[in-house]
């Protein structure tokens, strides 16, 4: 919780990873090999960060993410009401194997599918490797979230092609795009209603304060981008330095902070 305006704010942290993993992805300095559930949860003690949605770390070599999918999973029963879990998925596995990867983390109780386009080396919106798995993720009630951003396997425009393709299906552009692409998210938040965006890597506070204004409170997510960036720092990036701006009310940072996010994943409490 982190308090506002003598209010109590629940944050819900939309962008997180965790797992080990054998060499780095594509860019990560210092050598970050490995964020396992304790850690995660001191981190969130850290920062007053109440629940956290963690999806396997980037990995530099082949996988299929099917183990650390299952940490997550066990760490979602070994720390009840903090963690709501993702899986993360390699389309270039084939839709076959993913549906069965898919199959066994729905019934896990894992909410949410995350795809790395870059790393995985295939389009955000391949309609053979990728849109059969958005549609299972429909029938799952299943949060979609993309990387966005730094290349145009990743780009704005194809996550944006899956929420108009998929307009009951969730879908997070993750970093909004980051600096070169956040305008052009928001962009498309506007044409499509499913479409949302969180801030982790948003570094440059006045296109993050573009977002929230332009697309609207109720369509921006707190997220971390743990361990890459500290939870307190982003927590702090919006409350302190970008709130200097936005002078957001309570109910308006309450839905940045956690509320879209619950509501994207169906919960109410």
């Amino acid at each position: 919780m982190i308090t506002y305006q003598g209010e109590q704010i629940e944050v819900w942290d939309a962008h997180a990873h965790m797992g080990a993993r054998q060499q780095l992805a594509i860019h990560q300095v210092p050598r970050i090999m490995a964020f396992m559930p304790d850690e995660m949860i001191a981190r969130m003690d850290q920062s007053g960060v109440d629940v956290v949605t963690p999806f396997a770390i980037g990995a530099g070599n082949k996988t299929d993410y099917a183990d650390t999918n299952r940490l997550i999973a066990q760490a979602m029963r070994d720390h009840p009401g903090r963690m709501v879990g993702y899986m993360r998925l390699n389309p270039n596995y084939g839709v076959e194997h993913n549906r069965r990867l898919i199959e066994e983390a729905a019934a896990a109780g894992l909410r949410g599918i995350k795809i790395h386009p870059l790393i995985e080396h295939c389009d955000a919106d391949d309609r053979q490797l990728v849109y059969p798995l958005v549609e299972m993720a429909e029938h799952h009630k299943m949060v979609m979230l993309f990387h966005c951003g730094m290349g145009d396997a990743a780009s704005p425009d194809r996550v944006g092609n899956v929420a108009r393709d998929f307009p009951r299906v969730p879908v997070i552009a993750g970093h909004s795009g980051l600096i070169e692409g956040i305008r052009r998210v928001v962009e498309h938040a506007k044409q499509y209603p499913n479409l949302h965006m969180d801030s982790s890597g948003v570094g440059w506070i006045p296109y993050f304060c573009e977002s929230v204004v332009w697309a609207g409170p109720d369509r921006v997510l707190y997220g971390s981008d743990t361990p890459f960036n500290h939870m307190k720092m982003e927590v702090d990036k919006i409350v302190v330095y970008a709130n200097a701006h936005l002078k957001l009310s309570v109910e308006d940072l309450r839905l940045v902070m956690g509320g879209n996010l619950k509501r994207l994943l169906g919960i109410s409490s």
